[in-house]
């Protein structure tokens, strides 16, 4: 994992509220024309291609067109996929043979929000050195490339692929290995954004009674009060539905959030638990290794190692999961948040094949989400989401330090505490993992007064 210092590029992109630097049209547009640089060889010898997709802000339209006129002014052909998912930008952009890809999103942030994400030829996500070299052209950094300015014919030209959503789907539905779905009644809520259409269609051609909620996009309800955020609204749903299992999306759809029949959530801990038991069990599981962040419960440790498998920690983040699975050969990672990764089906964290995976889980076992998910034993953990004003390094938080260290050495080998600011939010976040639920909800509480009082 790179340790590039950044200044625009966050955990997953670049993501600010839109019209307000650096998400202006403006800004946006410089960042079109140093990505197809870095990532097309703009200026070079044949004119490179790029796949543009973008969920269901209305401020995307605005942005999508900075971009096109970014990369036609350095010569760049931009390929319209419209309103599809992050992952299906990313399948997209390998099968058509792009240069890169670009998706106009900021996932679950309120819809006033927006960001930008690249891949890519490949379909993978970007390096924090490759990243900082796009802002270095950005900056006009001594020693940046310079800007082609190609005229006539050289100019690039726009494109639009009609088919994007129903490629996309056909491929999700490679990764069911001809396992149906019918008879399995599924609550959909698809947050108002990118999957409003693909990830009905598929569970609807795979058979399954499909109750579709939240698939109206307006431009401005996308991830209000539904999606993968708000899993008491899945809940709901899938009560009132009566639904066999609940999918839920964010607004990019590279989450997942998974209800069982009981109405009740299970995070993407219990999600990479049952692929994970299932994949090992089967033999499907690459070197018998998955790799999740350092977020995740230390009960993964314990089953996937019971079952003579192991557990390889990163950063945070779905593209340092990625990393790591690349390096080491793995086809499965993920994240607590619901990013999941099918290696051998997609290369980011894409939520309508994870969703499928899970659900094909169910029907060759013939076993409830309710069931499934006892295979992990959690550690206790204690979390908190704080709103700060500022962020200085994390070792400058004093009186926070002294409590952690305290806690760190009560804890031992049988816990672990982790604070760290959010990439795309001004968060600081806190978890406390031990066996005491009573001691790691005290020290929560003494660590978050403790960063509060400093830069809260």
């Amino acid at each position: 994992m790179s340790s590039e210092k950044r200044q625009f590029f966050g955990t997953d992109g670049v993501r600010a509220v839109a019209n307000r630097h650096p998400m202006t049209p403006d800004f946006i547009m410089h960042l079109g024309q140093a990505a197809a640089v870095v990532l097309g060889g703009a200026g070079g010898g044949e004119r490179p291609k790029a796949v543009i997709g973008r969920d269901t802000r209305a401020s995307g339209e605005m942005l999508e067109a900075a971009l096109i006129a970014g990369l036609n002014s350095v010569g760049v052909d931009a390929v319209l996929a419209g309103v599809v998912p992050t992952p299906a930008v990313a399948m997209l952009t390998a099968k058509h043979g792009a240069n890169f890809g670009i998706v106009v999103s900021a996932s679950h942030n309120p819809f006033h929000d927006n960001g930008i994400k690249f891949v890519h030829g490949d379909g993978h996500k970007l390096n924090d050195k490759t990243e900082a070299t796009i802002e270095s052209i950005v900056l006009g950094k001594e020693g940046a490339p310079a800007l082609p300015r190609p005229e006539g014919r050289g100019i690039g030209r726009v494109s639009r692929m009609d088919n994007a959503i129903e490629q996309y789907v056909e491929h999700a539905l490679l990764s069911m290995g001809g396992v149906r779905l019918d008879g399995m009644r599924v609550a959909l809520d698809n947050a108002h954004g990118a999957a409003s259409i693909s990830s009905t269609v598929a569970l609807e051609r795979l058979g399954a009674d499909v109750q579709v909620f939240h698939a109206e996009p307006d431009g401005f309800n996308i991830n209000e009060d539904c999606g993968c955020t708000h899993g008491e609204e899945l809940e709901r749903l899938v009560k009132q539905s009566k639904a066999h299992a609940g999918v839920a999306h964010d607004g990019d759809a590279d989450r997942i959030l998974l209800c069982d029949e009981e109405g009740v959530a299970l995070d993407g801990d219990e999600l990479m638990a049952i692929a994970a038991e299932s994949m090992l069990r089967k033999g499907t599981l690459k070197q018998n290794t998955i790799a999740v962040t350092i977020m995740s419960n230390f009960g993964l440790d314990d089953l996937v190692s019971g079952l003579g498998g192991r557990v390889i920690r990163t950063g945070v983040g779905d593209r340092y999961v990625l990393e790591v699975m690349r390096e080491r050969g793995l086809n499965f990672g993920g994240e607590q948040s619901g990013h999941i990764i099918f290696g051998d089906w997609a290369t980011t964290g894409d939520g309508l094949i994870a969703g499928l995976q899970l659900l094909r889980i169910m029907k060759e076992t013939g076993e409830p989400l309710s069931q499934l998910r006892k295979c992990l034993k959690k550690f206790p953990q204690s979390a908190r989401n704080l709103r700060v004003k500022s962020k200085p390094p994390i070792t400058e938080l004093a009186e926070a330090q002294k409590i952690i260290k305290e806690t760190e050495k009560r804890l031992g080998d049988y816990g672990r505490v982790l604070l760290r600011y959010s990439g795309t939010e001004p968060l600081i976040r806190l978890l406390i993992e031990g066996r005491d639920v009573e001691y790691l909800e005290a020290q929560a509480d003494k660590i978050s007064s403790a960063v509060l009082a400093q830069i809260g």
